[in-house]
């Protein structure tokens, strides 16, 4: 399990010091701590991310910099156990919470008089991130595929992979050069497509390294809730609000056309686990707005609060009835939908007739395509 977050400030005057822990007793000594801060200041001290590896304390460190030019020299650690890895949660999710925490950090310095009140909201958001970040090991298999979908690491090695089969270094490698970066550990990435069947990891005879095939491609996208649109042609829950209903899910499909910025949209809601489990509750019913199931813990302020997004993003609609009760309706369920990736077999035979693949690479490959083909 993740172990939690220290947040350091550097000056000129003090030099590197600790300004919050969480939980209280998780210590990491200044000797580490000062690992992570040249890590970062290598070069050109500029605002980024670097992983450490402290094996005194046994954890690897994900850790975000403000920037030696930055009014506050803030560096946010994520402490994690060794064999974690922040590829496990996603680069887009660990960012968000680090400008999350950059937003408390900045109103704590702004405004004095309420320092300890936001530093212990600050506190609580980071109790309530490590217990989301938590979560994220559980995803089902859509829920990773949509995962894969939100990094751009992700996007990039499905993009690869869609070409021809290629070695794991042949793939590391490549990956690299087009994301003009360095990147240290490609099995995290690779386990995601393990895991939901995209692909498949095998042995070619006379290969010094394994070789990686796509099994199955994948898309994110809207579609029509059945159930609901079902429900209100029977003029369900009353017609007044199903007519309503039917017509602006009518409407929305006569436009929606899939893009990129959208299918994001998508996979930020699929990966947090407390809104898919509501957009799946959605699916079968609307619910007046008082009579939305609550968390432990949860206020109807939070409920309305993520319910605002969701209907910005033309998730959910909110519609209100004759007697002004407001019921929420799924205007649009999101999936990941796989299939079969026919386009991959006229690519792999001429990658073979351009001798850009070896011959027993596109035999196991047709051989794995037909495979599941047959299935």
């Amino acid at each position: 399990m993740t172990k939690g977050y220290i947040i350091t400030n550097w000056t000129e005057d003090q030099g590197l010091e600790v300004q919050l822990s969480y939980p209280e007793d998780l210590v990491v000594d200044l000797d580490d701590m000062m690992r992570i801060f040249y890590a970062h200041i290598t070069g050109a001290g500029e605002a980024g991310n670097v992983v450490v590896r402290l094996e005194k304390a046994h954890s690897n460190v994900s850790s975000y910099f403000t920037g030696m030019e930055s009014e506050n020299q803030f560096m946010i650690n994520f402490i994690m156990e060794l064999g974690e890895d922040p590829e496990i949660f996603g680069e887009a999710v660990l960012s968000e919470i680090n400008q999350n925490i950059l937003f408390y950090l900045k109103s704590i310095n702004q405004n004095a008089a309420n320092r300890l009140d936001i530093t212990n909201e600050l506190t609580d958001y980071i109790k309530n991130s490590l217990t989301y970040l938590e979560r994220l090991k559980n995803l089902t298999k859509e829920q990773v595929m949509a995962q894969i979908y939100n990094s751009e690491k992700g996007r990039m090695i499905l993009e690869i992979l869609q070409e021809k089969p290629y070695t794991k270094k042949e793939l590391h490698n490549l990956l690299e050069e087009k994301m003009k970066k360095f990147i240290p550990n490609i099995d995290i990435l690779l386990s995601h497509f393990v895991k939901t069947d995209l692909v498949r990891q095998d042995w070619i005879e006379g290969d010094s390294d394994i070789s990686l095939f796509l099994l199955s491609d994948f898309i994110l996208i809207r579609s029509p809730v059945n159930k609901l649109l079902e429900d209100a042609k029977k003029g369900l829950p009353n017609p007044y609000i199903a007519k309503k209903y039917l017509e602006l899910a009518t409407s929305y499909f006569s436009y929606y056309k899939p893009t990129e910025a959208d299918n994001l949209k998508i996979a930020s809601h699929m990966i947090n686990p407390d809104i898919f489990d509501y957009i799946i509750l959605f699916r079968e019913r609307a619910y007046p707005i008082n009579k939305v199931p609550r968390g432990p813990g949860q206020t109807f302020d939070q409920i309305r609060s993520f319910l605002s997004t969701l209907e910005a993003d033309h998730i959910i609609k909110i519609i209100k009835d004759e007697s002004d009760v407001e019921w929420i309706f799924l205007l649009t369920d999101i999936t990941a939908h796989k299939f079969y990736p026919e386009y991959l077999i006229e690519k792999v035979r001429k990658a073979v007739s351009e001798d850009i693949l070896k011959k027993e690479s596109a035999i196991k490959q047709l051989e794995l395509l037909e495979q599941i083909y047959k299935k």
